[in-house]
C-alpha cells in the first residue's frame, strides 16, 4: 500500500490494557456487546409466543438481558448461569424491573440449578439456551 492510503506511526505507544477483572469484563459484556443480541431475543420470543403467563427458564442466562426482555412481555422467568459476575448483573437487572406485587423472576448459579424447579412440579413452558453452554473463562472441568 502507498503512504497516501496508510499512515505509518513511528510510536504506537503502549499496548492497550485488557480488562482482567471479571466484574469489569462482565459489565463490559452487559453494557456494550450484549445489546447487539436484542433483535435475536425479540425474534425468539415472538416466534415462541412468550407473553404474560409464560414460565421461562434461561440456561446460560448471562447478565440477564434476555430474561429482562421476557419479563417485560409478562413472563415469569428464572435464569441459571455459571458466571457469578454475570449473575450479579442479572439479579440487579431483574430486581430493578420487578416489584413486590409483580416480581420479574430470579437467577441461580448452576450449582443450585435444582432450586429452579417450579413449585408443585409445574413444568416450564419455554427453556432457552441463547448463549453457549459449557466451558467459560478457562473452565476446563467441562471438558472432562
Amino acid at each position: 500500500m502507498t503512504r497516501t492510503l496508510v499512515q505509518h506511526h513511528t510510536n504506537a505507544g503502549p499496548p492497550l490494557a485488557v480488562a482482567s477483572d471479571p466484574s469489569t469484563r462482565a459489565r463490559d459484556w452487559a453494557e456494550i456487546q450484549e445489546r447487539m443480541l436484542v433483535p435475536l431475543y425479540e425474534a425468539v420470543y415472538e416466534r415462541l409466543e412468550v407473553r404474560a403467563g409464560t414460565r421461562l427458564l434461561g440456561l446460560g442466562c448471562g447478565s440477564g438481558l434476555a430474561l429482562l426482555m421476557a419479563a417485560g412481555r409478562g413472563a415469569r422467568v428464572m435464569g441459571v448461569d455459571s458466571d457469578e459476575e454475570l449473575l450479579t448483573l442479572a439479579s440487579a437487572r431483574l430486581g430493578a424491573a420487578g416489584s413486590a406485587s409483580r416480581p420479574s423472576g430470579g437467577v441461580l448459579p448452576t450449582s443450585r440449578m435444582a432450586e429452579a424447579a417450579l413449585p408443585g412440579g409445574v413444568p416450564y413452558d419455554v427453556i432457552t439456551a441463547l448463549q453457549p453452554i459449557g466451558c467459560v473463562a478457562g473452565d476446563a472441568k467441562g471438558l472432562a
